[in-house]
């Protein structure tokens, strides 16, 4: 996935290109930017409600959760994004969430007939979401999103609104399992254009009585209509305050495929999760590393 990103972000520039993608920068949004730790699906901290709108739910008994997450390539030409959220849950039990997220590509220069550098190339997206959430069921929690998403590249600027859905089984009888599903981007009737992605993931619990203790094992799976397809196995281990997981994630597009580790560790603190992950880098890429914070709040 980040071969073809950066392989055919030149092209891209074009306007050859420009015409299979309304909205440019689309490709930004394959990274999993607040979801490096998490499947995306079930994806909690920061508690953005970002890639499942049903995750941004609070739990009973606290009112407020507010999120950062910073994810970096750390490289001079790489993919880095920030993500913001803030979500409160209503008297009647209803959650409603509000997070902005931006990715860019950076160290893109622009030349003319020699090497020497003529300029910064734009190659940005901006992700402002709302969200609402609730329990419907005793282990069954759905949301809804609406998305206002704006690309750049170059002196191209183009803007479009989105609608996503999803939901999350949770806390069932046998094993505490979870599966969740969820839309990312999807625009009706623009679904060629715009690449709307699907999420799903499902864990269950291997050892353990309570969620402080306790080591699960699942599997996740993101498509993106005409893209990359991602998936594979993870799991995740708590003890207390400490919290580790790991995922193999192999990626295909076409008759392309590459597999690549996402490891992360979360520190439990009073009110406060504070959360590193960190995926291999592929294709020739360095590493790409995230960072979050989160905390709630009665």
């Amino acid at each position: 996935m980040r071969r073809m990103l950066f392989c055919g972000l030149a092209a891209f520039l074009w306007a050859h290109g420009l015409r299979a993608q309304p909205v440019p920068a689309r490709d930004l949004w394959e990274f999993p930017l607040g979801a490096m730790f998490e499947p995306p699906a079930l994806a909690v901290e920061p508690g953005a409600g970002l890639w499942n709108p049903a995750t941004v739910a609070v739990p009973s008994g606290e009112r407020f959760r507010f999120g950062v997450a910073s994810l970096s390539t750390g490289s001079a030409q790489g993919v880095d994004g920030q993500l913001v959220a803030a979500a409160w849950r209503r008297s009647s039990g209803t959650t409603v969430g509000f997070s902005m997220g931006r990715a860019a590509v950076g160290g893109l220069v622009r030349t003319d007939s020699d090497p020497q550098s003529v300029g910064n190339i734009q190659y940005n997206s901006t992700l402002v979401n709302a969200t609402v959430a609730r329990a419907l069921l005793p282990h069954l929690t759905a949301g809804a999103a609406v998305r206002w998403r704006h690309g750049r590249t170059d002196a191209l600027s183009r803007h479009a609104i989105a609608a996503d859905v999803g939901a999350v089984l949770h806390d069932l009888p046998w094993r505490n399992a979870r599966f969740a599903v969820s839309s990312f981007l999807w625009r009706p009737g623009r679904e060629i254009e715009d690449r709307p992605a699907i999420n799903a993931a499902a864990d269950l619990r291997l050892i353990g009585a309570t969620a402080m203790r306790e080591v699960r094992l699942g599997y996740t799976e993101s498509a993106v209509n005409r893209g990359a397809r991602e998936r594979g196995p993870f799991t995740s281990a708590r003890f207390d305050r400490i919290e580790a997981r790991a995922a193999i994630i192999r990626s295909t597009l076409g008759n392309a495929a590459e597999s690549r580790l996402r490891t992360g560790l979360a520190l439990f603190h009073a009110r406060y999760v504070v959360g590193i992950a960190r995926e291999e880098g592929i294709a020739g890429l360095g590493p790409v590393y995230q960072f979050t914070l989160s905390s709630l709040f009665q």
